[in-house]
């Protein structure tokens, strides 16, 4: 019956007030292999239904010169919903291992590439052709959902109950920019480590290079002597701060570093730093300004820098990400010097933000998301390098005061949960594992299952549960289970059980959590 049926909506489907076309269609059973074709085969080769889908493939025309290509699964045992899928960094790559895990759930899944193809550092598509930036930005997701509910309803002979999205990273960004531009696209939205605030966010990676270093200047560190920092991060925001002596800043926002102590002279360790190098790792984490002395990003958050001097980012690379979109989308010259980067660069990125299609994603009034009774939760790892974990606070702080409402108010249609140790979406020393991806389905809780129980049932989670496996192996067993707190509560030790089970920890008011401006710490507003 599922052969027959997925047959017949590859010959009869027709999509409204669309201009579009089937690529491929085909019945694909659990387990068997998908071989990727064309452009996306640089994304990923294969990939394989967990469970048995009719997989419909479409090019769906985004504007007189651009187009979106997009895949929706439709799964045998379909529960009712619709899931869209996300892209992560620059890329046009179609959410494949998402849309895999999602549909195994149930879902009727769609994944896209964007508007164009590309891996996740590659923005050179961008170059002289603003159709795909504006793609990459919104336009292509809006597209792509009203598509997919059309085939939904084609294929079931229904429409879905509801629609949910899941995305992190950039991806998390494209979650926001659907709340506040298409509120009724999603009834429920789960944008992981999402980079609101793009523009700023780009700058902000690109100056580390600047203030580190290129890798050979009095500047520069090593990974080891990095490492010495982040012993003595540990020292003076671990359980100093928290009460447990775990490697783990359960609230990073509040170390605030001093790193006098690593200066040879004061420290006799041999991977001490000179006074030119201790500047450097203040500047590391010092927030940025325009040159009116408006914050324009938070600063990197203590306790990531072993992981930012493992990927370069710390220890002179260029950022790839930066790199390419002032290059291709703000200069159009691909032999932009990322050594150049200032504050001429950044006002210049921020002018073109309307012509991106308001690609900043930074809009705190999700008044219309409300009114439609979405839900949104928003996570983000406290150790996370890629995008500080402080951009998700501020953007939090300036929703409501966008929208002039109190915490309890935000509570009934938006949830930040801070991850302790958790790095950039599915990784980290902390229990960063909650549903989140196919590598955390393991775990005792699911954020897609609660952010569904919260838009149909109501009932809204306060905490989310985070599990950490024995070498993040689940046939290993748990190391340790914490539960993550809505901001603006702090997840806080009771200084007597167990720091491994969850009910040793509790959540407290931040009180202050509203204080942002010049002469509050952090500086988030």
């Amino acid at each position: 019956m599922s052969v027959a049926l997925c047959e017949s909506i590859c010959a009869s489907l027709v999509l409204s007030n669309l201009t579009a076309s089937i690529d491929s269609c085909g019945y694909y059973a659990a387990g068997s292999t998908i071989n990727v074709q064309g452009a996306q085969a640089t994304c990923l080769s294969v990939t394989h239904p967990q469970v048995d889908v009719c997989r419909v493939g479409l090019s769906v025309a985004t504007s007189d010169s651009s187009e979106n290509y997009m895949e929706v699964w439709l799964p045998t045992d379909w529960n009712g919903r619709y899931l869209a899928t996300d892209n992560k960094g620059l890329n046009g790559c179609v959410g494949y291992n998402d849309m895999a895990y999602t549909s195994s759930m149930g879902f009727a899944v769609s994944g896209d590439n964007a508007g164009h193809n590309a891996t996740s550092y590659d923005g050179t598509d961008f170059e002289n052709n603003n159709a795909a930036i504006v793609d990459w930005s919104y336009r292509s997701r809006h597209v792509a959902v009203v598509a997919t509910k059309q085939v939904i309803e084609q294929y079931y002979g229904t429409p879905q109950n509801y629609s949910y999205f899941l995305g992190c990273s950039t991806g998390g960004r494209q979650g926001l920019k659907s709340a506040q531009v298409y509120p009724n696209d999603f009834n429920g939205i789960i944008a992981g480590s999402p980079a609101s605030d793009v523009n700023h966010l780009f700058d902000w990676s690109g100056r580390f290079y600047l203030i580190t270093g290129f890798g050979t200047d009095d500047r520069a560190m090593s990974e080891d002597q990095w490492g010495f920092v982040h012993e003595h991060v540990l020292d003076q925001c671990d359980e100093v701060l928290d009460g447990v002596a775990d490697g783990i800043l359960e609230d990073s926002s509040i170390c605030d570093f001093n790193a006098t102590v690593l200066r040879c002279g004061v420290s006799s360790d041999t991977r001490c730093l000179t006074s030119t190098q201790v500047t450097a790792v203040r500047n590391v984490y010092s927030q940025l300004y325009d040159q009116q002395g408006t914050l324009l990003f938070p600063r990197l958050s203590p306790g990531t820098e072993v992981d930012a001097a493992a990927d370069g980012t710390l220890t002179g690379s260029v950022q790839a990400l930066t790199h390419d979109w002032f290059a291709y989308a703000v200069y159009n010259d691909k032999d932009w010097d990322p050594k150049t980067l200032g504050q001429a660069d950044y006002t210049l990125s921020d002018n073109l933000d309307e012509v991106h299609g308001y690609v900043s994603t930074n809009s705190g009034d999700l008044s219309a998301f409300r009114a439609a009774g979405g839900k949104l939760i928003v996570h983000h790892g406290m150790q996370d390098h890629v995008i500080t974990g402080e951009q998700s606070m501020r953007y939090y702080i300036h929703v409501a005061q966008t929208m002039g409402i109190t915490h309890g108010q935000m509570d009934q249609f938006f949830r930040f949960f801070r991850i302790s140790g958790a790095g950039h979406c599915a990784v980290g020393d902390g229990a960063w594992m909650f549903g989140q991806n196919g590598l955390a389905r393991a775990a005792s809780d699911n954020i897609i299952n609660d952010l569904v129980n919260w838009v149909e049932n109501g009932d809204a989670p306060d905490t989310l549960t985070g599990t950490k496996f024995v070498n993040d192996d689940s046939s290993q067993g748990i190391a340790f289970e914490r539960p993550h707190c809505r901001f603006p509560y702090r997840t806080t030790y009771d200084g007597v059980g167990d720091p491994n089970i969850t009910t040793s920890w509790t959540c407290e008011y931040i009180s202050t959590w509203r204080h942002c401006g010049a002469g509050n710490f952090p500086r988030l507003c």
